[in-house]
C-alpha cells in the first residue's frame, strides 16, 4: 500500500528522509476503508441508489474522506521530498503527476474528484446526487484504487 513512498529513492521505509511512513500508511488505510464503503454503495443501480437517503449521504462522506486523506498524503510527499507547498487540493495532484509520483491518469482523476469534493463541501450549486453517483462510479473508484497501488 505504501509503494508510492518507497519508489522515490529505492530505500526502505525506515530510511526515507522526511516521510512519516506510519502516517502515510494510516491515511491510506482510511482511504481504503472509505473505498470499500464506496464500492458497496455503488454496487446498485442509479434508481436504487437515489431512493436511499443514507446511501446518498454516505457516498458523499466517502468522497470527501478519500479526497481529504489523499490530499494530506500528497501534501506530505510534496513537502518532504520536494520542499513544495501546494496552495490548492488540485495543485497537489497536478504536482504529484508532474513529478511521476502518480500516473497522469491518477493525477487527472483526482483533480476531478477534488472538484466533486468541492461541490459537496461548498455547495457551489445544488448538489446533483445522480452526478455524484455517476462520477464516483465512473472513474472515481478506479482512480482511488490506482492511487493506493501507485
Amino acid at each position: 500500500m505504501v509503494w508510492c513512498v518507497f519508489r522515490f529513492n529505492g530505500s526502505t521505509g525506515s530510511s526515507l528522509t522526511g516521510i512519516d511512513v506510519s502516517r502515510v500508511e494510516r491515511l491510506l488505510a482510511e482511504i481504503n476503508e472509505a473505498l470499500v464503503v464506496m464500492n458497496d454503495l455503488l454496487g446498485v443501480g442509479e434508481e436504487e441508489f437515489l431512493s436511499d437517503a443514507k446511501s446518498i449521504y454516505a457516498i458523499k462522506y466517502a468522497v470527501v474522506k478519500i479526497v481529504e486523506a489523499a490530499t494530506i498524503v500528497g501534501f506530505h510527499i510534496l513537502e518532504s521530498l520536494y520542499g513544495l507547498s501546494a496552495e490548492t487540493y488540485s495543485d497537489v495532484f497536478k504536482w504529484l503527476g508532474e513529478r511521476g509520483v502518480v500516473s497522469n491518469t491518477v493525477s487527472r482523476g483526482f483533480v476531478r474528484l477534488v472538484g466533486l469534493r468541492n461541490l459537496i463541501v461548498h455547495r457551489y450549486w445544488d448538489v446533483d446526487d445522480l452526478r455524484v453517483y455517476r462520477e464516483a462510479k465512473g472513474n472515481g473508484l478506479a482512480t482511488v484504487k490506482r492511487f493506493i497501488e501507485e
